[in-house]
């Protein structure tokens, strides 16, 4: 079987974990498949691993997402004036429909957020979520990208082959597109932990080398608006005015997450702290978009890991958290239930909506350290009997129902 897996969306975080998780496993599964991996430039900066792939994985890199020259920069500024807005945008769509080609299926982990390329062999994508469709406080897409997913999303459900990680979304699905002529198939991911192995000594090297040398609660997430940093604030503020709470630390991991390099909880938000401010004490920390291995230490190692989004598809910060044994205090939306539905794991669940419900469920959880811990070895247990083997699996019976 020869397969083209079309990574072109600079993506990072989860989901780029996530699609060399995959291939990795579906390399592994069957000795007679062969992957062609057409990566964004940005992702193969992002996740060196892939570098590393099993001999039958051949990485291609997209070239119209390779950053041009100063000279090409100087020229596309004169060019780019003059060029239709539709054409700039279509340049990677060109380029794999132009090399995507003899293949026994093209395969798409970021099929939610892109058009359909048109080809001529099967395609499956994977349809995370439809987060660009809600307006959540502050504009994160365009309008203009709106609409267009809207007609693409349903081009995508034409076919009976898109995947998804969880029955929440093919439930939005279903009330989004009442029309769609079919919905995805779920079929549930692992966590995407990429050093499942960390050494004491290589934790040591590098928590000292980062300065912690305290107890902290981490959230990885993005700052985007439905990742509810302004809540976590506000319960973490609450939380430390509470005996028992002085040390504990905030650690705030993914993009622009660097724009509170060090800061104070407070009711309405953070007081960032800077050269002139009376105060050195902090106790928010965000650390930017980290490497694989420094975000799974961190995970490793925190006291609780904390998720209060208000809407995702699934809850990979978590699952991260429950393959090392973890606790987690996490939100209660329909996406992250499911994960106790239908693997057991245990957690703590807050209104996201409510900073005190959420102060309150870190409290009780934290001051239950062997209940907490407890909690986190039984989701442990039940995280690691869902292998990436069995994701791995999943996918090939669909790719095979859509080539038979």
């Amino acid at each position: 079987m020869k397969v083209a897996f079309v990574d072109n969306l600079p993506v990072g975080g989860g989901l780029s974990r996530f699609s060399y998780l995959l291939c990795k496993h579906l390399v592994e599964l069957k000795e007679d498949i062969h992957i062609d991996y057409y990566v964004h430039f940005e992702n193969l900066q992002r996740t060196p691993e892939l570098k590393t792939m099993h001999a039958r994985v051949r990485i291609i890199m997209l070239q119209s997402t390779v950053p041009p020259s100063l000279y090409k920069r100087m020229v596309k500024r004169v060019t780019d004036k003059i060029e239709k807005q539709h054409l700039r945008n279509n340049r990677v769509k060109q380029e794999i429909e132009s090399r995507v080609k003899n293949y026994d299926i093209a395969y798409f982990p970021s099929a939610h957020m892109m058009e359909k390329p048109d080809l001529d062999v099967p395609l499956v994508g994977t349809i995370h979520d439809f987060n660009w469709k809600y307006f959540f406080g502050r504009q994160i897409f365009s309008l203009p990208f709106l609409e267009m997913m809207d007609k693409e999303i349903l081009r995508w459900m034409e076919s009976p082959y898109t995947i998804c990680s969880s029955q929440d979304v093919v439930d939005e699905a279903r009330k989004l597109y009442p029309n769609a002529r079919h919905y995805p198939n779920v079929v549930h991911i692992g966590p995407v932990v990429m050093n499942t192995d960390i050494s004491s000594e290589r934790s040591n090297e590098i928590l000292k080398g980062l300065g912690i040398d305290y107890p902290y609660i981490i959230f990885p997430g993005n700052f985007y608006p439905h990742k509810n940093h302004l809540n976590l604030f506000t319960a973490f503020y609450l939380l430390k005015k509470r005996k028992g709470f002085e040390n504990y630390k905030l650690i705030l991991t993914g993009f622009n997450s660097e724009h509170v390099p060090k800061g104070i909880a407070e009711y309405r938000g953070v007081q960032l702290l800077t050269a002139n401010s009376p105060q050195t004490e902090y106790n928010i920390r965000g650390m930017g978009y980290q490497s694989n291995e420094v975000l799974d230490l961190l995970i490793k190692n925190a006291s609780l890991l904390v998720s209060p989004s208000i809407y995702e598809a699934i809850c990979t910060p978590a699952m991260d958290a429950w393959n090392f044994g973890v606790p987690t205090a996490i939100s209660d939306i329909p996406p992250f239930r499911e994960h106790e539905r239908i693997w057991g794991i245990r957690s703590a669940f807050f209104d996201p909506m409510n900073p005190l419900d959420i102060a309150d469920t870190i409290e009780r959880y934290l001051n239950n350290p062997e209940q907490a811990k407890a909690d986190g070895l039984i989701s442990q247990q039940r995280m690691n009997a869902y292998h990436w083997g069995l994701v791995a699996k999943g996918y090939m019976d669909i790719f095979q129902k859509a080539i038979a």
